[in-house]
């Protein structure tokens, strides 16, 4: 049988694209290495690190080289970006260079003092008590839901710029099935959540319920509201093994062994200036180096850490255990991210070698209209 992933990432085009993405790399910027929650499917829900908060001249100055390189940026990962004490003037100082904040949270610590900025976010949501059990918190569920829901009401009502994107999720891997497949089982319980938020901040529910679900189905953007420059919308996710310690013991004595685009595609700076190369490894236990406020960070990026990091993946060994774990969980160990990246090449690519329909790891552009 056709090893479908490994004839994906020696195709020419493939690697032509690879090398592409270095001129835009996304980088990921972690303002904190600690969390006020402790959700279960997180590889980082039980780390317990002493907290450190990124120096904010730090983050200026990699806010400054993104938007000099054109680079795309975004704040957040793993831990809750908004319990850093200066996070107002960091969203400030983002909006000045003309750029949208955009971060992922829990949305829990949010103060008032950012409520009226622009800002892109996506939120996970936990629409029932059996759904906030999965986040260890310490938050009673009637005080997290009000805190959501008044922080929604305040942009619906001001008509405060951004696109708030509130993730619900499908759970099936957390009840046994532990394939890597990112189908969305869960589509009546999200639909029935999605209608219960919507009925909480006084919308009206979807006008067609069969599109609705099939927006479900396919983790497009349920749209709830939509005014000017505001949006509030659903999207719905699934947990998946992304993080190896989330969910499954692995041997220790592993033989390096797998392959990764993530060393193509992102960095994943954290709080204290390490620079791990994948959003899978939050709590930075892969990491190619350390910068400060003087670190060139194009140079960085393409200089000879990140090379050797290429390197080791095109090999096939890793340089670091860490990735040969995160890959035990997938197919035939390889993460080729231009599947998310630049679907339309992979799409072409794989048409070449026969196959048209969706496959576990990949959706065809198409399947996504």
């Amino acid at each position: 049988m056709k090893n479908l992933k490994s004839t994906l990432i020696q195709d020419p085009r493939y690697r032509k694209g690879l090398e592409k993405r270095l001129e835009r790399p996304q980088i990921l910027i972690a303002l904190t290495n600690y969390c006020n929650l402790s959700c279960v499917y997180c590889s980082t829900g039980k780390v317990r690190n002493k907290p450190v908060n990124m120096d904010i001249e730090l983050v200026k100055t990699l806010v400054d080289q993104c938007v000099d390189n054109k680079w795309p940026f975004s704040f957040g990962q793993t831990y809750e970006p908004f319990l850093h004490p200066q996070i107002d003037q960091i969203v400030q100082y983002v909006t000045d260079r003309d750029v949208r904040f955009f971060s992922a949270t829990n949305g829990t610590v949010m103060k008032p003092a950012v409520y009226d900025h622009p800002m892109d976010l996506l939120m996970s949501y936990s629409s029932t008590h059996e759904d906030y059990a999965y986040r260890g918190s310490k938050i009673k569920f009637d005080t997290y839901t009000s805190k959501i829901l008044e922080f929604l009401e305040h942009r619906i009502n001001k008509l405060i710029p951004g696109k708030i994107i509130l993730q619900i999720a499908d759970y099936s891997l957390l009840e046994g099935k532990l394939e890597y497949n990112k189908e969305i089982y869960d589509i009546d319980g999200i639909y029935a959540k999605s209608l219960d938020l919507a009925s909480r901040l006084g919308l009206a529910p979807p006008e067609n319920e069969q599109e609705a679900r099939d927006i479900i189905a396919k983790r497009q953007d349920l749209v709830l509201f939509e005014g000017k420059d505001t949006s509030i919308i659903v999207k719905s996710t699934k947990i998946l093994s992304n993080s190896y310690d989330a969910f499954v013991e692995i041997p220790d004595s592993l033989p390096p062994k797998g392959y990764c685009d993530s060393c193509y595609t992102m960095l994943s700076i954290q709080a204290d200036g390490q620079v791990a190369f994948c959003c899978c490894d939050p709590s930075a236990q892969a990491v190619a180096g350390k910068i400060d406020t003087d670190t060139n960070l194009k140079d960085f990026w393409l200089g000879k850490e990140m090379t050797h990091i290429r390197d080791c993946f095109h090999a096939f060994k890793p340089a670091h255990d860490f990735c040969t774990k995160c890959l035990f969980n997938v197919s035939e160990n390889i993460k080729p991210l231009l599947t998310v990246k630049n679907s339309p090449l992979v799409a072409e690519i794989l048409h070449d070698q026969g196959v048209a329909n969706d496959l576990p790891w990949f959706q065809f552009p198409s399947a996504k209209k």
